[in-house]
Formats: structure tokens, C-alpha cells, sequence
């Protein structure tokens, strides 16, 4: 069963859900390449920061959230996507028994990323718990808009000190 499948079943058994509902409208499936799980392996289990942190110094490379599907069970994860759309995973070791099925996701711009990161102190976007001061705002105003949001509004790392006289 795809990802997508598995979350429209969740939909229609549970009712409506913001998660959900936001990974329907905005999510799709990534491909696989022979770059997928090239070089080394960041973290274990720690995807959301080790995609993050790949995509903050690497402007070819896009952060992707959502699922992916290891021996058919879906497992939230984050990973990135190159300048054609294929997934580069840092964190998943290679996929030679063909155990990693599909991965089906959202993608952000970066600033917003490295932004949502700061202000929620936590890596990762779509979970409430952790990023409870962002993902509300992408739920309620969708992915552009929800972005925008955040990127409107004042960086605080960068305002200026008043000089001590």
C-alpha cells in the first residue's frame, strides 16, 4: 500500500485531521536514485536535524518532510531532495535488501527551515508538540502562505543592540 493510500485510510477511519489533511493537500512521492544513500551516515535517529543541517549548508539540497515506507511500515523521517527531485537520505543505511519502499513528503524552503528551527528550538516541522509555535500556522494558512508567515516576521537574531552609552 502507498504512503498516500495509508494516509487517505487514516483520514477515513479517524475523521479529519490537520497532519493529516495538510500531508494530503501538499504531500507527494519522491523517487529513489543511486545517490539516495551514498556517502556517510549522519546521526542514527536523527533525521529531522541531520536533514536540516544538510540543507542550511547546501543550497542544491531541499528539506523534505513527511514519511517513508521501511519493509512497508510508514516511519516519519526528513530527508532531502537534490536539484532533480531525487531523494539524498543522510540518515537511512543503504537499501540494498529493498527494505526502504517509498518516500512521500513535503518540501519547505529553507529559511523557512532554519527559522522554524530557532523559534521552536526543536528540529523537525509538522509535529505540534515540537513545533507548536509553526506548524498551527501551516495547518490553518497551507504550506506558501504558512511559510510566508514565518518569514514576514521579525528575525530576532538579527536585531540590532542599542550601543551603551
Amino acid at each position: 500500500m502507498s504512503l498516500k493510500r495509508h494516509l487517505e485510510m487514516r483520514r477515513e477511519a479517524f475523521g479529519a485531521n490537520p497532519h493529516v489533511d495538510f500531508m494530503l493537500q501538499y504531500g507527494r512521492s519522491y523517487e529513489m536514485s543511486a545517490r539516495t544513500f551514498l556517502g556517510p551516515r549522519d546521526q542514527p535517529q536523527a533525521c529531522y536535524g541531520n536533514a536540516t543541517h544538510h540543507a542550511v549548508f547546501d543550497d542544491r539540497l531541499t528539506y523534505v518532510e513527511g514519511s517513508v515506507a521501511v519493509y512497508g511500515v510508514p516511519i516519519e523521517h526528513a530527508w532531502l531532495i537534490d536539484a532533480d527531485g531525487f531523494v539524498i537520505d543522510p540518515t537511512l543505511t543503504g537499501n540494498r535488501d529493498g527494505r526502504v519502499k517509498e518516500y512521500f513528503g513535503v518540501p519547505f524552503k529553507t529559511e523557512y527551515v532554519r527559522r522554524a528551527v530557532i523559534l521552536n528550538k526543536h528540529y523537525g516541522l509538522l509535529d505540534y508538540f515540537y513545533a507548536g509555535k509553526t506548524a498551527p500556522k501551516l495547518y490553518e494558512l497551507g504550506l506558501e502562505a504558512g511559510q510566508q508567515w514565518l518569514l514576514d516576521q521579525p528575525d530576532k537574531r538579527r536585531r540590532s543592540r542599542k550601543a551603551v552609552a
